[in-house]
């Protein structure tokens, strides 16, 4: 959970309790009638605050439903079981992309790096944009920054321009170098 969910999430559950335990005291529940020093037997029996408190108790609830519900707009939870989805909206409706999809995205663009044997990635998503991570097989030969360096920038480039998504981050590691068969001489 995020920061914002979390604290509209407390949010939630303060009203919640608050309106609930106000709603209570207007309704005589309770059998004093001071709070912090504050004389309130005006407030009891007075039906206009106990409705206050019941809807201040509903605003609570919405906030926890909303806020703790796991639906984003970039990802749910839900969509983490099934490889996760981009969510866009548009005037006519709603528009998923899967991760998977964004995935043969990443395979296409590093297809456009020389220098680069074997690949693999995985996406997650942040409210600041996709995090996509690359394992990658290099050939030798080839400097390692300029190598990595170009193919975070076509990578982020090529799904930002296909995919309508901002991409945060991209983290390349580099897993081997691959060398082609070592023909070994019999001694």
């Amino acid at each position: 959970m995020t920061g914002v969910r979390t604290f509209f999430t407390v949010i939630g559950i303060i009203l919640l309790i608050g309106g609930l335990l106000f709603a209570f005291f207007t309704l005589g529940v309770f059998e004093g009638t001071m709070f912090l020093g504050y004389n309130l037997s005006h407030l009891v029996n007075n039906y206009s605050f106990t409705a206050l408190g019941f809807l201040v108790s509903i605003v609570g609830v919405l906030l926890i439903a909303l806020f703790t519900s796991g639906r984003s707009n970039v990802k749910g939870e839900d969509s983490k079981k099934e490889g996760g989805n981009i969510v866009s909206f548009t005037e006519i409706g709603e528009v998923r992309i899967s991760f998977k999809a964004v995935e043969t995205m990443v395979l296409a663009a590093s297809r456009k790096v020389n220098g680069i044997r074997e690949v693999s990635t995985r996406i997650d998503a942040t409210e600041q944009g996709l995090l996509i991570y690359i394992k990658i097989k290099a050939i030798p030969e080839i400097p390692i920054p300029g190598l990595a360096g170009e193919l975070q920038n076509k990578v982020r480039d090529y799904v930002q321009e296909i995919s309508g998504s901002n991409v945060s981050e991209v983290k390349v590691l580099v897993e081997n170098i691959v060398q082609d068969k070592i023909q070994r001489n019999p001694r």
